[in-house]
């Protein structure tokens, strides 16, 4: 059985920022390369007692093969799928593989992206065939040492659940292993034919990390216990941003289990045995707080009002094609139509936690975080230590969606730790998460477009107002992604700057993704318009898409209905050069009946292309009492090779349920700066029961594979209001659906 686990290894290298932009936001399609075997600096877990070719696998002298995984695992299934590739290149059982989480170390950064990261969708599209070379590369070595030893051609060998055989000769690879070591690593080999494949594209295998989740005893980041770990909690400004004036404890360190009150940068905290006796000890102190003065002065109803306000501004052009205005003036038919969506909370299932143990010039911590280099950096600027001498341990994690890209719940650890001098856990509440996020962007944009005579879009024009992801993301990152030149002081003093430092850029290209992209329309144009309350925001699962999904499928549906066509047939003679989404809106409409809904239900479709992925979906609902129910969802999707369908398919059904949540109930609400929504009371999820049926159509691909994480989201909030609009004539244009 396949265990899960996590060490240390030494501190990455810092690369261009954008290109971690890129990844996190699924912006960018990147080669893909493995650096293990070519690395000037030594390997990652090297030991004398073990074999290992590069930064990935290991084999010891026993024969057990061990993966250094170099992604989170956070529920999306990445532990199984790239263990799947190893398995499958060395041709043996994944659950035979000994699996353990790679610490902070260039050799695992994301090709591309300059660190180690998990988001954008993007770890099988971007490890898929550098893992599996690293895993032939070993097979191909152990079947080398064989005929060597053997004095027989390595063609007539046979490599085949840890055994190397030749007729009824067979042996343990641990008896080639030692011959291995000493002979050299090729370059290149060659891949295992698909028509070999004994587990990529094959369904019904249990998952490596089952076990452990079912039974208990799978380690999550609130799970962590080290000794003489005492337990924080903290009290936060209502205000994100705010700091602690003066504070009254009123004896909160005479409550039971109560070692230490103390106020650090953004709050006052309490240490204690347990975290209850900290949490209930907060209760009885008064704080005065230093309110930010930006956020402090905004609710929600003015900042949709200057959002609104700014779409009559110029903005930032972010995209150009053609002669729109000449276009528009040629046009048969103009329309136009305004959109909004709402700043949204991750609400996932596990609060932020952290662990931090200093001890004199080093220290652990245990994270559940995205990025543990921005981890490892985030401790170093609030311990003062090197990052080198600090050791990211990466559990579980119970859900990432983005919000564990961003470390304020590191950082507060860190500084609760170094001023105690004991190892700390810090668990935020409910509230603290619901209230202390990095959310996803509101966005407000007019879409306006121009028909010919035979009723194709010959003009398209969208202008997007919203606050950006990209400052607050430089605030955390730049001081890691600077040149190692750049002294850490003046990183660090550029990173509190992330703002100001993205501000002669203008736009974030996770503003604007998906708002032109996937029709053909000869003559286009995006601008953007930034209005920033002050209220942070992060990436939020599938990022610019969640909001340009809505936006981009609704109006498409109200130009193909107020030109008299069918919303599926107007799509799809503006996809000419998108043939594979062409596709899967094809066999997701067919799948559903399009056109012959049942008796008392009603069919909306969207198709949105994310993270080089495209999905198409139909949602089949019912309104009754100005109730939205959604029964069921026919969902196609093409994101290159399967390599597990079980897992493509979870993941389409997690996107959808997720995505629901957000078009039927998402709305964070600010009142003078504060965060209103606390708890599930009043920010509800999805419950099982409103949960539909969903039917998930997988296209059979050859093209490398491509993400799976996030683009099932997109397609559902327009495919639900389509259908909304078809069963009572009414338009929703703003999230979350609300019937008059």
């Amino acid at each position: 059985m396949s265990r899960q686990q996590q060490e240390h290894v030494s501190n990455p290298s810092r690369r261009n920022f954008l290109k971690f932009a890129g990844i996190t936001g699924g912006g960018l399609v990147l080669g893909v390369s493995l650096n293990g075997c070519s690395s000037s600096t030594p390997l990652p877990y090297s030991s004398k007692d073990a074999w290992q070719p590069d930064a990935f696998l290991q084999m010891t002298s026993d024969g057990q093969v061990k993966f250094f995984l170099p992604q989170a695992e956070m529920g999306q299934g990445v532990t199984h799928g790239l263990t799947t590739l190893v398995a499958e290149e060395l041709n043996m059982p994944p659950s035979d593989i000994d699996v353990t989480v790679a610490g902070v170390h260039k050799d695992y950064d994301v090709p591309g992206a300059g660190m180690q990261v998990t988001g954008g969708s993007a770890s099988m599209r971007t490890r898929y065939e550098g893992v599996r070379q690293s895993a032939a590369k070993m097979r191909s070595l152990i079947v080398q040492a064989a005929a060597q030893q053997w004095n027989l051609p390595a063609a007539d060998l046979v490599l085949l659940d840890g055994k190397v055989s030749h007729g009824d000769r067979v042996a343990e690879v641990s008896e080639f292993v030692a011959t291995a070591v000493a002979l050299p690593i090729p370059e290149q080999v060659t891949l295992k034919d698909e028509k070999d494949f004994r587990w990529i594209g094959k369904s019904n295998q249990p998952r490596v990390d089952a076990i452990a989740k079912v039974t208990g005893t799978a380690e999550f980041g609130i799970d962590v216990e080290i000794p003489n770990l005492k337990r924080a909690a903290l009290l936060r400004c209502p205000v994100i941003g705010g700091s602690v004036k003066s504070f009254n404890s009123n004896g909160a360190e005479k409550a039971l289990g109560v070692h230490q009150v103390l106020s650090i940068y953004n709050g006052v905290a309490v240490l204690a045995d347990h975290y209850w006796q900290a949490k209930k000890a907060l209760e009885s102190i008064q704080v005065e707080w230093d309110y930010p003065e930006t956020l402090s002065a905004h609710s929600s109803a003015d900042i949709y009002q200057a959002m609104g306000e700014a779409l009559s501004e110029d903005g930032e052009n972010a995209f150009e094609q053609g002669d729109v205005a000449q276009a528009f003036s040629q046009a048969d038919k103009t329309l136009s139509a305004r959109y909004q969506a709402p700043f949204l909370a991750h609400a996932t299932m596990e609060p932020m936690n952290c662990v931090v143990h200093l001890q004199g010039d080093r220290a652990e911590v245990w994270a559940p975080t995205q990025a543990p280099g921005l981890a490892q950096q985030i401790a170093s600027e609030h311990s003062g230590l090197d990052r080198d001498n600090i050791q990211v341990h990466t559990p579980f994690l119970g859900g990432g969606f983005g919000r564990r890209a961003f470390h304020d719940f590191v950082a507060e650890t860190t500084a609760i730790a170094k001023a105690t001098g004991v190892p700390v856990q810090l668990v935020w509440s409910r509230e603290d998460d619901m209230q202390n996020d990095y959310y996803r962007p509101a966005a407000m944009a007019e879409f306006e477009a121009g028909v010919d005579d035979s009723g194709l879009l010959n003009s398209w024009r969208v202008k997007r107002s919203g606050p950006n992801i990209m400052p607050y993301m430089i605030d955390e990152a730049l001081g890691m992604l600077l040149p190692e030149a750049v002294p850490q002081s003046i990183s660090e003093w550029l990173s509190k700057r992330g703002y100001g430092v993205f501000d002669s850029w203008q736009i974030d290209p996770a503003s604007v993704e998906g708002l032109h992209e996937d029709y053909k329309v000869a003559n286009k144009r995006v601008d953007h318009v930034t209005v920033d309350p002050g209220l942070r925001c992060g990436y939020w699962r599938s990022v610019g898409h969640s909001f340009s999904g809505f936006f981009v499928e609704s109006f498409m549906d109200e130009v193909a209905l107020k030109t008299s066509q069918d919303p599926l047939e107007f799509r799809l003679r503006h996809m000419d050069d998108n043939p594979r989404l062409k596709n899967v809106l094809q066999l997701a409409a067919k799948q559903a009946g399009w056109g012959q809904p049942k008796p008392g239900r009603f069919l909306g479709l969207a198709a949105v292309k994310s993270f080089e992925s495209y999905v198409a979906e139909v949602a089949e609902i019912s309104v009754e009492n100005n109730q939205i129910k959604v029964h069921k969802v026919t969902c196609a999707v093409d994101c290159g090779r399967v390599v597990n369908p079980d897992i493509v398919r979870t993941q389409m059904e997690s996107g959808i349920n997720y995505g629901l949540t957000a078009t039927l109930f998402g709305d964070i609400t600010i009142e003078n700066g504060a965060v209103k929504e606390s708890n599930f009371n009043d920010y509800p999820i999805l419950r099982m029961s409103e949960a539909p049926e969903i039917d998930v159509i997988l296209v059979d691909s050859k093209e490398p594979p491509t993400g799976v994480g996030e683009p099932g989201l997109p397609p559902i909030a327009p495919a639900v209001a389509n259908a909304v609009f078809a069963a009572t004539g009414q338009r929703l244009r703003s999230l979350p659906l609300k019937l008059a």
